[in-house]
């Protein structure tokens, strides 16, 4: 009998204290999810580096696992937001826009760390709902557009979608995307190349010249480019945006560089040579590789 009770008081003990755990995780985790929405990002980057500690932890349950990796995921879209506004900002000041790749030495070194940590975090999740936040990041490095373009079909509806955004940044790295699709032959079948083909055409007559830019990028990347031939003979004549104290290598304007010509003229004579684009980039096949449904 004796023997009995202490076995109970013995398994009581260890479920209360199993219980405890559970509920000091669990309040754990839902601090960190709210440390997330903070407007400190001080306080965000700290929230995203306890996240990854616990993620990594064999304890942690799978239903809070999920719940931090989405959490993560919504604080790539937070941030996000906030990259977009120091990028019009900056336009507004008339300084040029850096990605977080480019920050020049010495300039917001940290801050620009714990982005692209985050992005290349999320792209590495291989998770479909992340699909939107690396879209918003696309136009600031290759591994959220190639964290996207690996998901091929599954993608390219809301890509397509963000091409057509009024937010030129925006626009840019969802065709930056459609060109990694092409390139690495993620989406292949005869309606989405349809899709594609009817958004580079109207991205091509954008009133944004890094949009104009980046359809090009993309067009190089077809099968059957020489149907672009017409819209870009009209790029190479006729694009406005002019930079001055450049020349061309080409000579195709007077001794002026307008450098959307200066690519339509590239990629006219790439079309008219067969000249195939270049593939892979000497990526790592981690990189490219697509993601199975």
């Amino acid at each position: 009998m004796r023997a009995a009770l202490l076995t109970w008081l013995l398994l009581t003990s260890v479920l209360q204290l199993c219980a405890q755990q559970t509920s000091t995780t669990y309040s754990s985790v839902s601090s960190i999810l709210a440390w997330m929405n903070s407007a400190s990002r001080t306080e965000r980057e700290k929230a995203f580096g306890e996240a990854g500690e616990l993620l990594g932890s064999d304890t942690t349950a799978p239903k809070n696992a999920d719940r931090l990796r989405f959490g993560i995921i919504q604080l790539l879209v937070r941030e996000n937001t906030e990259e977009l506004k120091q990028t019009d900002a900056k336009a507004k000041e008339g300084a040029p826009s850096k990605g977080a790749s480019e920050v020049e030495e010495g300039e917001g070194e940290e801050e620009s760390d714990y982005y692209s940590v985050l992005v290349g975090f999320v792209a590495s999740l291989n998770d479909e709902r992340a699909i939107p936040a690396l879209l918003g990041a696309a136009n600031r490095g290759g591994i959220a557009r190639r964290g996207v373009a690996r998901f091929g079909k599954r993608a390219l509806d809301p890509t397509l979608m963000q091409a057509k955004n009024a937010n030129a940044d925006l626009a840019e790295g969802a065709l930056w995307v459609i060109r990694d699709m092409l390139e690495f032959g993620l989406v292949s079948d005869p309606e989405s190349h349809l899709q594609i083909k009817d958004a580079l055409r109207s991205s091509l007559g954008s009133s944004e010249f890094g949009v104009r830019v980046s359809a090009m990028g993309a067009i190089e990347y077809l099968g059957h480019r020489d149907e672009f031939i017409p819209l870009l003979k009209e790029v190479a004549e006729h694009d406005p945006v002019k930079i001055a104290g450049q020349r061309p290598d080409d000579g195709g304007d007077n001794g002026e560089f307008y450098p959307a010509r200066f690519d339509a003229r590239r990629l006219l004579r790439k079309i008219a040579n067969h000249e195939q684009p270049p593939i892979d980039r000497g990526l790592p096949p981690s990189e490219y590789q697509p993601v199975k449904p």
